[in-house]
C-alpha cells in the first residue's frame, strides 16, 4: 500500500512539472536596477529553453548578456560589467509574477540592490515583426534627413566597435550654421544628439540608457564624402571606435 502511494504521489509531481515548466519570461522586458548610482532602467530580452534562461541586456551604446535558470517562478541569472576598468560580478534573483519580476541584485559582494522589471508588449511586438519592423523606422526618417543639405546632414548607418563586439545603429544629423542636432538609435530607440561641426571635424554629445545607469557620450569624427571614421568617449568606460557610411537615397 505505501509504495503504491508513493507511486500515486510521483506520478501526481511527474503530472505536476510541466506546469511549472510553463512559467515562461521569454520577450522584452523593461528592467528597473536599484544599485548604488541610483535606478536606471533599460531593455532586457529574455531566452528561455525550459529551466535554461538566457539573453541581452540592450541600450543604444551595445548589448550586455547574461545567463541563468528559472526553476518554477524563481529566477537566477548573472553577468559582467566594466566597473572603473575592473571586472564586477551581478547576480541578480527575482520572483516571476505573471508580467511583472521583482527580486535583489549583488554588486560584486560589495553592495545590495533590488530590481523589478515589467513585460513590454511595445518591444515584444517589435521583437516579432523583427527586422521588417526596422524597415519602416528607418524609412520614415528619411524624407527629413534627404530634405537637408551639408557636410555631415544625411542618413548613416553606424557600427560602433564596443568591448562586445560591434553593434550596429544608424544616425539622422541636420545642419545649421555650423550646428549639428539629431538622433543616434537603434531598433531600441533613439537617443537625442547635438553638437558642432568645424570643416569636416565635428563633436556631438547625448546621453544614452546603459545598465549602469545614464551615461554621457562625446561622439567625435571626421567626414570624409560619405565615411566617418572617429571615437566614442563614454563617461567611466573610455573609449571606442566607430565608422559610419552615408544611406542612399
Amino acid at each position: 500500500m505505501n509504495r503504491l502511494r508513493l507511486a500515486i504521489v510521483a506520478l501526481a509531481l511527474l503530472a505536476a512539472a510541466p506546469a511549472f515548466a510553463q512559467t515562461s519570461i521569454a520577450g522584452d522586458w523593461d528592467l528597473t536596477i536599484n544599485s548604488p548610482q541610483g535606478a536606471s532602467t533599460t531593455k532586457v530580452t529574455f531566452k528561455q529553453d525550459g529551466e535554461k534562461v538566457d539573453g541581452l541586456f540592450k541600450s543604444p551604446m551595445g548589448e550586455l548578456p547574461f545567463t541563468g535558470t528559472l526553476t518554477g517562478d524563481e529566477l537566477k541569472f548573472s553577468f559582467q560589467v566594466n566597473f572603473q576598468g575592473t571586472p564586477l560580478d551581478i547576480a541578480m534573483t527575482g520572483k516571476v509574477a505573471g508580467n511583472e519580476i521583482a527580486g535583489k541584485a549583488n554588486f560584486g559582494g560589495m553592495a545590495d540592490g533590488d530590481w523589478t522589471a515589467k513585460r513590454s508588449e511595445t518591444t515584444a511586438t517589435a521583437a516579432a515583426a523583427s527586422a521588417p519592423a526596422a524597415t519602416p523606422v528607418a524609412s520614415t526618417a528619411a524624407p527629413a534627413s534627404s530634405s537637408a543639405t551639408g557636410v555631415l546632414a544625411g542618413k548613416w548607418d553606424v557600427t560602433l566597435v564596443t568591448p562586445g563586439g560591434e553593434f550596429p545603429a544608424t544616425a539622422s544629423f541636420t545642419e545649421d550654421a555650423g550646428k549639428i542636432s539629431g538622433t543616434f538609435g537603434s531598433q531600441m530607440g533613439e537617443v537625442p544628439v547635438a553638437g558642432t561641426l568645424d570643416g569636416k571635424k565635428f563633436k556631438l554629445t547625448m546621453t544614452a540608457q546603459t545598465p549602469q545607469g545614464a551615461m554621457e557620450v562625446v561622439l567625435t569624427g571626421d567626414v570624409d564624402g560619405d565615411a566617418i571614421k572617429g571615437q566614442a568617449e563614454v563617461a567611466g568606460m573610455g573609449q571606442m571606435e566607430w565608422t559610419a557610411k552615408r544611406t542612399k537615397q
